[in-house]
């Protein structure tokens, strides 16, 4: 419990320093990836999630996989447990597995940031070294 304490307030008091997920990244999405990297696809565009009527929620890269459950689960009503467990498992391991990709690509921002700041302090304070030499050879 302490430290989810420790954690927020250091949050609040360094905001420069832990990426807002909400604003995306700040840094090169190639950046560290000499070959390239894949490209997470929709497999929907906007317009044809809203006409297959997938809620907001749902409307991920997962989507697909989510109107594969609604699909069988509307053909096997009322025992679509029985029979659509294969559609909703894939459902899962894709939320799951975007949900892994969206920590990793936290946790790389939030690296890239304190190296960044890591840098920042070192130029600065060779700089302030390279002013006091200066001024004590005057």
């Amino acid at each position: 419990m302490g430290l989810n304490i420790s954690s927020t307030i250091d949050r609040a008091r360094n905001p420069e320093r832990y990426p807002d997920k909400s604003k995306g990244p700040t840094f090169d999405s190639m950046y560290g990836f000499p070959d390239g990297r894949k490209p997470k696809i929709a497999p929907y565009t906007e317009e044809e999630m809203q006409t297959l009527n997938i809620p907001l929620e749902k409307r991920d890269y997962c989507a697909h996989y989510f109107r594969a459950m609604m699909l069988c689960t509307q053909q096997y009503w009322p025992s679509q447990y029985a029979y659509c467990e294969p559609e909703r498992h894939a459902w899962d391991q894709c939320e799951i597995k975007n949900k892994i990709d969206d920590a990793k690509e936290y946790e790389r921002e939030l690296r890239l940031r304190r190296r960044r700041l890591r840098k920042e302090e070192v130029a600065a304070k060779l700089n302030s070294t390279e002013k006091e030499i200066s001024n004590n050879e005057e």
